[in-house]
């Protein structure tokens, strides 16, 4: 018998409903803002385990390589430092795009602006 229980995605979901319902609304007003700022955290880690669009695939496509996000972005680093870009009309909306991707997860109201 195989008892369903929940994945990361789920836990941080539980934890912040939780965290919003029950222990926010009883936090005293002195710890308010830190409070919040957890809250905040909790969102973003579920945001980010939703699966929200990462910047490695478009960066892929930029450099022609294969590799994660922290490698790749590291790469493309150092191929702008070298001048690998200048007068390339392809980096301007790569950047873009994995800004759009990190505002998904980190500040997504902005976006609907």
């Amino acid at each position: 018998m195989s008892i369903d229980q929940p994945d990361a995605r789920g836990l941080v979901e539980i934890a912040l409903k939780t965290f919003r319902e029950v222990l926010l609304p009883a936090v005293p007003a002195e710890q308010r803002f830190p409070a919040l700022m957890i809250a905040n955290a909790l969102s973003i880690a579920e945001r980010e385990l939703k699966g929200a669009a990462g910047p490695a695939e478009a960066l892929r496509r930029l450099l022609g390589e294969e590799g994660d996000a922290d490698t790749l972005s590291r790469r493309l680093c150092a191929a702008i430092d070298e001048g690998r870009f200048d007068g390339s009309a392809e980096l301007r909306p790569v950047l873009w795009e994995i800004t759009r991707a990190r505002l998904v997860v980190s500040n997504p109201k902005y976006l609907q602006k």
